[in-house]
C-alpha cells in the first residue's frame, strides 16, 4: 500500500512491483471508532494473503475472503 508518487509513477511506466492493484477511496474514523467496531464485530480480520488480493477472481474475491476466514486460512 502506498501514496508515494514514485511508486505511483514506476508503476505505470512498467518498473514498479510485478503485481499491483489501484483503488481509490477515502475512509475517515473519529477518535476510537475503528477500535470500537472493531470491539463490537463490525470488521473481519484475517492473515494476509498476496493471493486473495492480486491472484483470485475479482469477481469472487468476497465470497473467497469469508470462505477463508471461515475456515482460519
Amino acid at each position: 500500500m502506498t501514496i508515494g508518487p514514485d511508486v505511483i509513477r514506476d508503476i505505470g511506466l512498467g518498473k514498479g512491483p510485478d503485481k499491483s492493484l489501484v483503488a481509490f477511496g477515502y475512509a475517515g474514523w473519529g477518535a476510537a471508532q475503528l477500535e470500537d467496531e472493531l470491539a463490537h464485530g463490525v470488521w473481519m480480520t484475517m492473515p494476509e494473503d498476496p493471493a486473495l488480493v492480486f491472484d483470485d477472481d475479482r469477481t469472487k474475491v468476497w465470497a473467497d475472503a469469508l470462505a477463508r476466514h471461515k475456515t482460519g486460512r
